[in-house]
């Protein structure tokens, strides 16, 4: 998943691409739901770029730091602590 999530946000690779790439042998409810959050997740990387415009693209660092941090394990409170909003 983390590397499907990279695919989205760094190299801003489209949801049915990724889909096709990352999870083609899903069954159909499991990769709408797949679907829904990668969208999220892409509107939400590309809110952030527009707070933090480029050329660093702070937003989208920070969105995929957070999903990261998750993804090892980390707590909400760790993760806040961690990264500064």
């Amino acid at each position: 998943m983390i590397n499907a999530v990279l695919r989205l946000i760094r190299d801003r690779e489209s949801v049915p691409n990724i889909l096709e790439r990352y999870f083609p042998n899903l069954e159909k409810r499991l990769k709408l739901d797949v679907a829904k959050f990668l969208s999220t997740l892409k509107w939400v990387a590309l809110e952030e770029d527009v707070n933090y415009p480029p050329p660093k693209y702070l937003g989208s660092k920070c969105t995929v730091a957070v999903y990261a941090l998750l993804e090892a394990g980390f707590t909400m409170s760790d993760i806040r602590r961690i990264v500064k909003f």
